[in-house]
């Protein structure tokens, strides 16, 4: 896979007049792209993204698309059946026009919903027939991690949130993923989109009409609170004007520097500013950067990736049921 993915969630409903947009990404070097069963359209784009790359592009590049998808567990009620993983996959396979799936991450946001080892079974039992490359979960900690691996589940992959306002995936899962040989991929490098300019010297959003992601402004309430955050802003924008690049930028090569995941997810719904994200790769921080930013992070919470999100009345989980249903 290519070290940045395109992430899915700002392309959910695109129909093909996205495509231009998407190809320009895979020309840029950015081939592998992420979707799920749950975001309307994604797979259906991608799949013509597949058929648009082959008719558009060189052989050697279009035959670089990757493409992950996800299997999204119910958040209530008795768990899925056989038949639903089956079909949810036999779906997948159709929509985005390939015979063997790249990537499949089971997602299962409640896990008081039984059946998650069942259903890893059964993405396995998909693999073994030829229909599934690599089989991956999201947003698991270590100890769910732990279970399925003992029930002979092939984990290859865990995608998890990672940014300078939640450093969770540091605390076991980075360690027990490179123990057990599963690639860490991580999402949200900008938290929303609260680890940019546009946030500095702002007010607290909470309580006004200004539009904000409740789930990660959560986390900063969980890491220190909002006048902590914007002493962690002030410090980024110090190391962007050394560098002459922009906080939102310093804050992805922090995260592609210094982070535990070996690829990275970022959210774009247009490919107008990936000359900016990929120009992290040429602007190293040095060692006195990490430090300051070391120094102004937010509290680093103890938690295990997931205990936050999978909180019944937790904002996070809020949104994840109007998503997810």
């Amino acid at each position: 896979m290519s070290q940045f993915i395109k992430g899915g969630w700002q392309t959910i409903g695109c129909t093909t007049a996205a495509l231009d947009h998407l190809l320009d990404f895979v020309r840029a070097g950015v081939t592998t792209f992420e979707t799920a069963d749950s975001y309307a359209g994604g797979e259906e784009l991608m799949g013509a993204l597949r058929s648009t790359a082959r008719k558009k592009l060189p052989r050697d590049l279009s035959q670089k698309i990757k493409v992950h998808t996800r299997f999204t567990a119910p958040i209530r009620g008795t768990g899925p059946t056989v038949r639903d993983v089956t079909e949810s996959v036999e779906r997948s396979l159709s929509r985005i026009g390939v015979e063997r799936l790249d990537l499949v991450q089971l997602q299962w946001w409640n896990l008081d919903v039984p059946g998650l080892v069942e259903a890893g079974m059964i993405l396995t039992e998909l693999q073994q027939q030829g229909k599934i490359d690599l089989v991956g979960v999201c947003n698991l900690g270590a100890n769910d991690l732990s279970t399925l691996l003992d029930a002979g589940i092939p984990v290859a992959t865990n995608q998890v949130h990672f940014s300078l306002i939640d450093r969770r995936a540091e605390n076991k899962v980075a360690t027990f993923c490179h123990a057990r040989g599963i690639g860490l991929m991580t999402f949200a490098p900008l938290a929303g989109g609260f680890l940019s300019g546009g946030w500095q010297g702002a007010p607290d959003p909470v309580g006004t009409d200004t539009p904000f992601s409740r789930e990660f402004r959560a986390l900063i309430d969980a890491d220190g609170g909002w006048e902590k955050f914007q002493r962690l802003l002030t410090v980024l924008d110090t190391i962007a004007t050394r560098h002459d690049i922009s906080i939102a930028q310093v804050a992805q090569r922090w995260v592609k520097q210094y982070g535990p995941g070996q690829a990275i997810l970022f959210g774009a719904s247009t490919a107008q500013r990936l000359s900016e994200t990929l120009a992290v790769f040429d602007t190293p921080l040095a060692n006195e950067d990490l430090a300051e930013i070391e120094a102004a992070c937010l509290v680093r919470s103890p938690l295990d990736i997931g205990e936050i999100e999978r909180a019944p009345d937790s904002p996070m989980m809020r949104a994840i049921k109007e998503h997810v249903g």
